[in-house]
C-alpha cells in the first residue's frame, strides 16, 4: 500500500496573555511585480516546494491543513542556529502542551518575501522536509494550485469564467467546503497536507470494506494502521459530481486531501469564501491567463499581471 502522510496541524494557541499575544510577530510580504508568487512545486508525500529561510535552501511541505503561519522542524531551527524567544501554551490534535517559537528573518520563494515573523518549532517526526508552510501564508490573498502541472501561485488567481464556484468556509484559518455524500451534507477541511481524503464514522454511516493494513506518517511519528475504503455510491460538490477520490474511514477527520487536489486545479479565496475548480488539463499544458486581483497588503507594483510560465512535470 502507498505510504500516506496526513499533515494536519492544529496549532491553536489558548489562553494567552495580551502581551504575549503582541509578542508573536506577522510577516512583512513583499511579492514579485507581477503581483503574485509563480512557485514550482516537488511532489513527495505531499506537495513541497523549495525555499530559502535566512538565505539557506530548504525544503518545506504546502499544508493547507496547517493553522497558522506554518512550522519548523526542530533539525531544520537548529541548521539555522535559531533559538527559541518563547514558548506558548498550545492544545491541538497533539493535545495540551507548549511550543517554542523562533524568529524568521527572511523566506523566500516565488520571487516573494516574508520577513521578520515567529513560527512554532515542531518534532514532526513523520515528515522527510525541513518545516511546514500553513495557511496564514498560503491564504493570505487569492491562492492557486495545480498539482497535476505542479504549479502554486500565492497572491493571483486563473480566469475563473470556466471554473465551477463553490463557497467556502474557514475555522482557524484553514479552507473548508461542505461535500454531499449519498445525499448527506458533510463539512471538510481541503488538506494538501493528506495524501489520502477521510471520513468519519459519524459522517459516513455507509459500508467499508477492508483494504489491508498500511504505514502512516503523521506529526506523531510513523504507525502501522488499518485501512477501510468508504463505499459511497453518490459524491459532489455543489452541483458538480467529483470523482477520483477515495475517502478513508479516520477517527477524528473529514478531509479531502492530495487525491482531490490532483484530479483538478483549485484557487480560493478564504477572505470572500470563494473556491472554484477548474477542468484537469494535460500536463503539456500550463496555466493560460492570470487575472491580478485583489492582493491587498502584499505590496504588489498594481500592474496587470503575466501569464506564468510552463511548468515541466518532473517524474514521479
Amino acid at each position: 500500500m502507498p505510504r500516506t502522510l496526513f499533515t494536519c496541524l492544529l496549532i491553536a494557541l489558548t489562553s494567552l496573555a495580551n502581551a504575549q499575544q503582541q509578542k508573536l510577530l506577522k510577516p512583512v510580504i513583499q511579492m514579485p511585480e507581477a503581483g503574485y508568487a509563480n512557485i514550482r512545486i516537488i511532489m513527495r508525500e505531499i506537495p513541497t516546494v523549495k525555499i530559502k529561510v535566512n538565505d539557506v535552501d530548504l525544503v518545506f511541505g504546502v499544508d493547507t491543513g496547517c493553522q497558522g503561519l506554518g512550522a519548523l522542524t526542530e533539525a531544520a531551527a537548529a541548521k539555522l542556529n535559531l533559538k527559541p524567544e518563547m514558548t506558548l501554551p498550545t492544545m491541538g490534535n497533539t493535545g495540551k502542551s507548549e511550543i517554542d517559537y523562533v524568529r524568521i528573518d527572511k523566506l523566500e520563494m516565488g520571487g516573494g518575501t516574508w520577513s521578520n515573523f515567529h513560527v512554532p518549532v515542531l518534532a514532526l517526526k513523520g515528515m522527510k522536509f525541513d518545516g511546514l508552510i500553513g495557511a496564514d501564508i498560503l491564504f493570505k490573498g487569492p491562492f492557486y494550485m495545480d498539482l497535476a502541472n505542479r504549479t502554486l501561485l500565492l497572491g493571483a488567481v486563473p480566469d475563473t469564467s470556466a471554473a465551477h464556484e463553490v463557497s467556502c468556509f474557514s475555522r482557524g484559518g484553514h479552507c473548508n467546503v461542505n461535500i454531499e455524500v449519498d445525499g448527506r451534507k458533510v463539512p471538510v477541511l481541503i488538506d494538501s497536507g493528506a495524501s489520502r481524503s477521510y471520513l468519519t464514522s459519524m459522517k459516513f454511516t455507509g459500508k467499508t470494506v477492508f483494504r489491508g493494513y498500511g504505514s502512516v506518517a503523521t506529526v506523531r511519528g510513523v504507525s502501522f494502521v488499518k485501512q477501510e475504503v468508504c463505499l459511497i455510491k453518490s459524491l459532489r460538490l455543489g452541483n458538480m459530481p467529483l470523482k477520483g477520490i477515495t475517502f478513508y474511514r479516520d477517527e477524528e477527520h473529514n478531509i479531502m486531501g492530495d487525491d482531490f487536489l490532483m484530479a483538478q486545479p483549485i484557487a480560493i479565496d478564504r477572505d470572500s469564501r470563494r473556491v472554484w475548480l477548474f477542468p484537469a488539463v494535460g500536463s503539456d499544458k500550463a496555466v493560460a491567463t492570470v487575472k491580478q486581483t485583489d492582493v491587498k497588503g502584499l505590496g504588489a507594483a498594481g500592474k496587470p499581471a503575466t501569464s506564468p510560465k510552463p511548468t515541466e512535470t518532473p517524474a514521479r
